[in-house]
């Protein structure tokens, strides 16, 4: 059996990075550990070949800042020169569709996500399934200010998701 590989990070493209790093210390509670750094075409540095091979020789520039969720899960925040807002979210697209996040209680969080600027995007799904005390397993999607979706949970994953 082979050991499971760790999550290192995720990358969230946003419009505007210093709200997007607010906003996440703010509602979500992440720690920003880094930048943003503008990172701009410069043919010839190893930066550009790199991107040059993921975004093809267009690109011109874009922001990158790191953050950190309570569990050390790393959150890389992109602004890309020239970024737009998709027409619509693609949840049948093969590929990510949305990342979840575990909290105690959320209603609270969901109170301090639209007061940010977010919104709750689908019903509110108590499960009939419960915890050791009683306490009924939630599910919840929402979205941040800059179109991202995301869902909210009540419990850890390896707890929610057994039968």
């Amino acid at each position: 059996m082979q050991y499971p590989i760790a999550f290192s990070h995720i990358g969230i493209s946003v419009p505007d990075i210093g709200k997007a790093i607010e906003f996440y210390k703010e509602v979500f509670g992440w720690y920003h550990l880094a930048g943003p750094w503008p990172i701009k075409r410069d043919p010839g540095s190893s930066t550009t070949k790199f991107c040059d091979s993921l975004y093809g020789e267009t690109w011109g520039s874009f922001k990158l800042a790191h953050m950190s969720t309570g569990d050390r899960v790393g959150i890389e925040l992109l602004e890309f020169e020239g970024n737009y807002p998709a027409k619509e979210w693609e949840y049948k697209r093969n590929g990510v569709f949305h990342f979840a996040v575990t909290v105690p209680d959320y209603k609270e969080f969901l109170e301090r996500l639209i007061a940010k600027g977010g919104k709750r995007r689908s019903d509110i799904n108590v499960m009939q399934k419960t915890d050791a005390a009683g306490n009924p397993f939630v599910a919840v999607y929402a979205e941040d200010p800059f179109g991202n979706v995301f869902e909210i949970f009540t419990h850890s994953y390896e707890v929610q998701s057994k039968p």
